[in-house]
């Protein structure tokens, strides 16, 4: 069945790698700046909107990233962060999502003083209030990051297993793997392990397929971007075997120039070779996409019908970092 812009409306999605940063609103931004009494760039929402999402002209991660310089100091407070996150939650009910994962690095918004923990809490507070008002389950996954402390990670996967039962999901390394080795946290790691965190580690998107390879060896339940998977056949048939699932993300990859043309993307060549490969939105707001565009530029580029768009949302309730009771659950609102 031909994949029309209604057909994929009504298909029932998830999203599994999305930034709570990322998904912030400019009107958001703009609101925290004014109150906080913090310098911004412009102090209207369609000039501000220049400045805090991905321009034409951006060539690099770098650029994209150049986009939360803007407003991260407004995340610096842990209402900031709660109110965010209850945001998500009302933006995500409105678009035929039936479960998300968020992830965020609290070792990033420290500068007013407030803790990992503070910043945990406040994430979950929000969640938990955007959850129950608009009957969304959103859980949360927890970022160590490249190039900070190994002890903020130790700290943060501590954070991670004592909230597991009040909405964590699981654990993410982020950071920048062209310059850092996820394995400098091995204590962490090990850790997430002995606490049976789930983990997913974001490799091969600016660097290469050997940071797969590293987050294959360190146990990887899933891998962010992973687009550079196609530049190794063996690895790609290790991941295949193993089932180890890609969250991918179109928009956000060509932005950042993880791959130079959606023509060129490895995504239909993934889907072709048995890779488990899910669609997911990164940084909504900053790359100005949802999960529908995400979706329609998939069936528009790589000419995929409903049935395996269906196939590819299935694969991300497969992915999800939920029990077997809440995947079902989900598995019955696709079928």
């Amino acid at each position: 069945m031909h994949a029309t812009e209604e057909a994929i409306s009504r298909l029932p999605k998830v999203d599994l790698h999305l930034h709570l940063d990322g998904a912030i609103r400019t009107q958001t931004i703009l609101e925290l700046g004014q109150k906080n009494n913090l310098s911004l760039p412009a102090d209207d929402v369609e000039q501000l909107a220049e400045h805090v999402q991905v321009q034409p002209s951006c060539r690099s991660l770098t650029d994209f990233l150049a986009c939360f310089e803007f407003f991260y100091p407004v995340l610096q407070y842990p209402e900031s962060v709660e109110r965010i996150a209850y945001e998500l939650c009302e933006d995500l009910s409105q678009q035929g999502i039936i479960y998300a994962e968020t992830r965020f690095a609290p070792v990033l918004l420290l500068d007013e003083g407030a803790t990992q923990r503070d910043m945990v809490e406040a994430a979950l507070r929000g969640l938990s209030r955007g959850c129950e008002e608009f009957d969304l389950p959103v859980r949360l996954i927890l970022c160590a990051y490249r190039g900070t402390p190994a002890e903020k990670s130790l700290e943060l996967v501590k954070l991670a297993d004592e909230y597991q039962d009040q909405g964590i999901a699981g654990l993410d390394f982020a950071g920048d793997e062209s310059r850092y080795e996820t394995s400098e946290h091995k204590e962490a790691l090990a850790l997430a392990h002995e606490c049976n965190l789930p983990l997913t580690v974001h490799a091969g998107e600016a660097g290469s397929v050997d940071n797969i390879r590293e987050a294959v060896d360190l146990g990887a339940d899933r891998i962010g971007h992973g687009v550079r998977l196609i530049d190794d056949p063996q690895l790609l048939q290790t991941v295949v075997e193993k089932q180890i699932p890609l969250e991918l993300c179109l928009t956000s990859n060509l932005q950042t120039q993880a791959v130079s043309s959606i023509e060129e993307h490895p995504f239909p060549e993934f889907y072709r070779q048995g890779v488990k490969v899910t669609l997911n939105t990164d940084d909504p707001k900053i790359s100005n996409t949802d999960l529908d565009f995400e979706y329609n530029l998939a069936a528009r580029s790589f000419g995929f019908s409903i049935d395996q768009l269906k196939e590819i949302s299935i694969n991300g309730i497969d992915a999800a970092f939920v029990d077997d009771s809440m995947k079902n659950k989900l598995l019955a609102k696709v079928d």
